[in-house]
């Protein structure tokens, strides 16, 4: 199972990586946008639908990397004061009504995409751009997230089982305050060395 977990976290990464430069690129064609509209008075009509689906898409497949990295928001206000063993039926809990819910937003994507095929929906716009290709790609990162909530449900619920709370929480657990200052002075660290490296070798 580790060697699943981490085929489908680096899955995630690449995910995150190209959501990234999709919004990137969106990003960059609406300033063209902007200024061929402020100097030329004239417009491509297309920046704001690209984006728009840069947008869509980037965020269903930062979805799962997000997951992986524990940074979904919770109100923890309790669960900080509760012991190991609490915290951790509330991690699996969580994780299953968050499977639910995924689940059931998952399946209307899917009733929305098998309804864009069935009737070959197009764009109402200048591109008229086939919906298939931008709600595949969005539906596409849904789908893997709902995979990767049940691969860390699965998990987290058979590490609960044989006691290694410790486990629980490195999967699903909320992070401490002290774990994210930790991860941000590791980062930091990662990145002085990537630079002085980098200049190294210049």
């Amino acid at each position: 199972m580790q060697k699943t977990y981490d085929v489908t976290h680096q899955i995630a990464r690449w995910g995150a990586y190209g959501g990234c430069a999709m919004l990137f690129c969106a990003a960059v064609l609406v300033t063209i946008e902007v200024f061929i509209r402020k100097v030329f008075s004239m417009s491509m009509a297309s920046a704001d639908e690209l984006g728009g689906y840069a947008l869509g898409i980037a965020m269903a497949w930062g979805y799962s990397y997000c997951l992986f990295h524990r940074g979904h928001i919770r109100v923890d206000v309790i669960y900080v004061r509760l012991p190991l063993l609490a915290r951790s039926i509330l991690d699996v809990v969580s994780l299953l009504g968050f499977a639910a819910m995924l689940g059931m937003l998952t399946l209307q994507a899917s009733n929305v995409l098998q309804e864009t095929i069935r009737l070959s929906a197009r764009s109402s716009t200048p591109l008229g751009t086939p919906l298939v290709y931008p709600q595949s790609l969005w539906f596409a990162g849904l789908l893997f997230f709902f995979l990767c909530i049940c691969l860390l449900l699965v998990r987290s619920a058979w590490a609960l089982l044989r006691g290694d709370l410790g486990l629980v929480k490195h999967i699903a657990g909320a992070p401490s305050m002290q774990e994210e200052v930790e991860e941000e002075l590791h980062d930091l660290s990662h990145r002085r060395h990537q630079d002085s490296s980098s200049g190294g070798s210049a």
